[in-house]
């Protein structure tokens, strides 16, 4: 399995119609029929949204998931969300100087690899990229399932509002402190830690979730 950030036209597309199979044909989250080219795709795809697919083997695309950058239009989080007040927030969390939204997380079930590989894949490679490029936070609006698994994984995820019923299910807003991530993980997760810095296998210690 590999992880790419999708820049040319045809690999958005990809992620475009794993999350069209996904979110509108198999969950029914959103209207298949407002998507005649079988493609999901929003404002933040246009101009600030940067794609990540995982393929295996064959170059079959097994996951996808986006971060939102900065731009003209707010985050989704700040959009559908009640947010605490940024000051709380920071006061608790640091200055947030550089925020990112981890959005459109889509991993469907498959029997031929570990359970969670995928997910762990894409987050690592997601983690990597946004610490390379000086994000201090990560935005979350998560179904409060895949919340509370990624912190059992051990990411420090924060809520930063209520909740709500948004895109299908019970949804969390959340952030996640990247400017400090490296020294808590490596004295509270080390293996976590390991695992972000290195090609260390991780997912034998969440295959029980």
């Amino acid at each position: 399995m590999r992880v790419i950030v999708a820049e040319r036209e045809e690999e958005k597309r990809l992620s475009y119609r794993l999350r069209f199979n996904t979110m509108c044909e198999d969950l029914g989250w959103l209207p298949a029929k407002d998507y005649a080219a079988q493609e999901e795709w929003d404002e933040y795809d246009v101009q600030q949204s940067m794609p990540f697919l995982a393929t295996d083997a064959s170059g079959s695309v097994i996951g996808t998931s986006r971060l939102i950058l900065p731009g003209e239009i707010p985050f989704p989080v700040e959009k559908h969300f009640d947010l605490y007040p940024r000051e709380l927030i920071e006061a608790i969390h640091g200055k947030m100087e550089f925020c990112v939204e981890v959005s459109r997380f889509v991993v469907p079930q498959n029997p031929f690899f570990k359970k969670h590989e995928i997910t762990l894949t894409l987050c690592k490679a997601m983690i990597k990229r946004s610490i390379a490029m000086g994000v201090t936070h990560m935005f979350v609006s998560a179904d409060h399932r895949f919340f509370r698994l990624l912190k059992i994984i051990g990411f420090h995820l924060t809520e930063i509002g209520e909740p709500k019923f948004y895109l299908g299910s019970k949804t969390i807003p959340g952030i996640l402190p990247l400017w400090n991530l490296s020294s808590i993980l490596k004295n509270e997760k080390p293996h976590l830690y390991e695992y972000l810095m290195t090609s260390e296998k991780l997912y034998e210690e969440v295959a029980s979730v």
